[in-house]
C-alpha cells in the first residue's frame, strides 16, 4: 500500500495570492485540497484564536486551522481520487524557517510554488488587513512598525519580517530540485491568470488546458466597524457559545451583515515608502543575484 503522501505545498508569501490560488486550483478536477484553506500543520506556528486548533468538522469550510494531529491531517485528504495530486496551501510554510525540512522528510519529491510580491506592497497590505479586522490597534502603519512585535502567526504584526523572503526562498532550494520549485511574482500572474494557471497545471502533471473560472476575486481588503463590539465576539466563551448553535456559513453572514463597512482606505505614505524601499534592497538584491530575475527593476528598488 503506498504511504500517504501530499503531491504539492504552495508555501507563500502571505498577501501574495495564496487564497486565489487555492479557490483556483481548486476548481481543478484533477486536484485534490482539503476544505481548509490553511492547514499550517508542518510550520510551528501558534495563533491568538484558539477556534483554529480545534478539529475541524467534515463538512465544514475554514479559512485557516492548525492542525497538530497526524492523523487528522492525513484524514483530511482520504477523500482524494488516486488519480488527483494532492495540495495544501499554507503560507506561514514560507515563515517559518524550518518548514521546508519537515515537508521534505514527508515528501522529497513533493512539488513547491512560491508567489512573492513588492516587499514593501506585501508588508502595508498585511497591516491593511490586520487593521481593517481589528488585530491591529495602530492608526498608521509607521507606528505600526515600531510597535513591539508579536511574533505569532495568527494575529502577529512581523511585516517586515514576512516580507524579506531571501531566507525563505533558500530554505527550499537548498533541499528540493530546482526543477520541483515553481516560482510566481503576484504582479506578473494576477495580470495573466490563465497562462499562469496553464502553467501550474503543467507544473503539476495535470491537464493543462483546462479553464479555470478567476471572474470571483477572493481575500480582498476587508474591514470591520464596531470592532469593539466584533472582539467580545471573538472572546473564547462567546465564540465558543455561538459555534454550538450557528454554523460557520450562518457567522460570515451576519459578520458582512453586522459588522463589514465600506469606506475604508488607507493609503501608504509616500516618505515612508522610500524608507521601506531602502530597507528591502539588500535582501531583495541577494534574492535576484540567486534567482537569475530581475526583481529590483519590477519592484523599483533601484
Amino acid at each position: 500500500m503506498k504511504a500517504f503522501q501530499v503531491d504539492f505545498f504552495v508555501v507563500g508569501a502571505a498577501r501574495c495570492g495564496t487564497t486565489s490560488l487555492y479557490n483556483y486550483l481548486n476548481q481543478h478536477p484533477q486536484i485534490y485540497l482539503p476544505n481548509i484553506k490553511e492547514l499550517n500543520y508542518f510550520s510551528n506556528v501558534e495563533s491568538k484564536d484558539y477556534s483554529v486548533y480545534k478539529k475541524p468538522n467534515k463538512n465544514e469550510h475554514y479559512h485557516t486551522k492548525i492542525i497538530k494531529s497526524y492523523d487528522i491531517y492525513k484524514g483530511l485528504f482520504e477523500s482524494a481520487n488516486d488519480n488527483q495530486v494532492k495540495g495544501d496551501i499554507s503560507p506561514s510554510y514560507f515563515w517559518d524557517i524550518q518548514t521546508a525540512q519537515r515537508i521534505f522528510e514527508h515528501n522529497p519529491n513533493a512539488k513547491i510554488i512560491i508567489s512573492l510580491r513588492n516587499p514593501v506592497y506585501r508588508a502595508f497590505s498585511h497591516y491593511v488587513m490586520n487593521f481593517g479586522i481589528g488585530h491591529e490597534k495602530h492608526n498608521s502603519f509607521d507606528e505600526a512598525l515600531k510597535a513591539k512585535r508579536k511574533p505569532i502567526w495568527g494575529g502577529g504584526n512581523l511585516y517586515l519580517e514576512l516580507s524579506s523572503y531571501y531566507d525563505p526562498v533558500i530554505s527550499y532550494y537548498k533541499l528540493f530540485k530546482k526543477e520541483n520549485i515553481h516560482l510566481l511574482i503576484f504582479e506578473d500572474w494576477t495580470e495573466n491568470k490563465d497562462n499562469t494557471l496553464f502553467e501550474i497545471f503543467d507544473f503539476l502533471d495535470v491537464n493543462d488546458q483546462f479553464m479555470v473560472n478567476h471572474s470571483v476575486k477572493h481575500n480582498e481588503k476587508v474591514a470591520y466597524k464596531n470592532i469593539k463590539t466584533l472582539n467580545l465576539l471573538r472572546t473564547r466563551f462567546i465564540k465558543s457559545f455561538l459555534e454550538l448553535f450557528v454554523s460557520t456559513r450562518t457567522k460570515d453572514h451576519l459578520k458582512g451583515k453586522l459588522f463589514n463597512k465600506n469606506d475604508f482606505n488607507i493609503k501608504l505614505d509616500p516618505d515612508l515608502k522610500i524608507k521601506l524601499k531602502e530597507y528591502f534592497k539588500n535582501d531583495v538584491q541577494q534574492l535576484q543575484e540567486f534567482l537569475g530575475i530581475s526583481l529590483m527593476r519590477k519592484w523599483d528598488l533601484e
